[in-house]
């Protein structure tokens, strides 16, 4: 593809060819891309221009830049997404509250399939994080990694990568702030609130499982308006 490129958003034009050329070779995660030179050779335009434009596909998370061995295709994420929901709960405390709105719908819409699908094995797979769960609060240590391995065991029986994907950038969203959310938190009350969750799992009932789970998120709601109410007390505190 000889040709001399032009125009004010050259990198735009560069940044949509190496995406097209992804899509038209059927590169996969971890397959190499044509380097800086021969894009630039290919293309005809300057080698900032083939730097700009992979900078701007490297921060939506397209392509990996992998220094001294070139360009690599990533895996579909959503670190761009994860990057802007925690800048949002920075720059608006209240973007957390509507963050876990949305996760309640989500986790809630597909609770009822997870349950269908979870089986003997996979409620072992609780139990045992569980188990490791009320050691750790027994003795002070940190949990917040169980808590995601519990939900992630749940719904990675679905098969659906990417919700799993976007339920991993909304908990790195809630965990930047664990240590604020737990202020007023009972780690014992946290753990329950899961136990009683496996044993609604246990009975295969749907309806019970969306109850306990609309539970669990109504004490992370409230745990996220004291956060709130903190951070508004704080900031009228600096006002007067």
């Amino acid at each position: 593809m000889k040709s001399s490129l032009r125009g004010p958003a050259l990198y735009k034009t560069v940044n949509d060819y190496i995406k097209r050329y992804i899509i038209e070779h059927d590169l996969k995660p971890g397959d190499p891309l044509p380097p800086e030179g021969q894009l630039v050779e290919d293309l005809g335009v300057g080698r900032s221009s083939v730097r700009e434009a992979v900078k701007s596909l490297q921060s939506v998370g397209i392509v990996d830049v992998r220094q001294g061995n070139g360009l690599f295709v990533r895996e579909l994420n959503f670190d761009p997404m994860q990057e802007a929901f925690l800048f949002g709960i920075q720059f608006d405390p209240s973007t957390l509250a509507e963050l876990l709105q949305i996760r309640t719908w989500l986790e809630v819409a597909v609770i009822s399939d997870a349950v269908g699908h979870l089986d003997d094995a996979d409620i072992k797979k609780l139990e045992v994080v569980l188990k490791d769960w009320k050691k750790r609060i027994s003795v002070g240590k940190e949990y917040s990694d169980l808590d995601e391995s519990f939900h992630q065991i749940i719904y990675g029986v679905l098969g659906n990568n990417t919700m799993m994907k976007l339920f991993s950038a909304f908990w790195v969203s809630f965990t930047s702030l664990d240590k604020e959310l737990t202020l007023d938190t009972d780690p014992e009350d946290v753990y329950q609130f899961h136990v009683a969750l496996l044993e609604a799992i246990r009975t295969r009932d749907p309806n019970l499982t969306r109850q306990r789970l609309f539970q669990h998120f109504d004490h992370v709601k409230t745990r996220i308006d004291q956060y709130l109410l903190r951070n508004k007390t704080a900031a009228e505190a600096l006002i007067k």
